[in-house]
């Protein structure tokens, strides 16, 4: 399943990963969100699913973001069916906020 492979990818580095909105406490984490598109037409039947992700880095201001923003960029790669990450830095005053943007390919539709 897509949800187990982002946070075993990518809790060994952020210990808190969820699916779309985090409200706890920790002052780090981590949330996930993707679109699905059929693909791997065959007979006009999909047979696979393609998936937009996005996962989502927060983490205080003042913390320092190397190097582990380079190894969960290696922790995501090192997944099968993932696509190499993008990194969006979407940081504000509020706090640094890098978003992986990548694919991931899955047979079971």
């Amino acid at each position: 399943m897509l949800e187990d492979k982002i946070r075993a990818a990518v809790e060994p580095l952020v210990p808190v990963c969820v699916p779309d909105f985090y409200t706890g406490e920790a002052e780090e984490y981590c949330t996930f969100n993707y679109n699905e598109i059929p693909a791997g037409f065959g007979d006009n039947v999909p047979h696979q699913v393609r998936y937009l992700v996005q996962v989502h880095w927060f983490l205080p201001l003042k913390k320092r973001p190397h190097p582990k923003k380079k190894d969960l960029r290696r922790a995501l790669l090192a997944v099968r069916g993932f696509s190499a990450p993008e990194i969006v830095n979407a940081n504000d005053e509020q706090g640094q906020h890098y978003v992986y943007e990548f694919e991931a390919v899955d047979g079971e539709v």
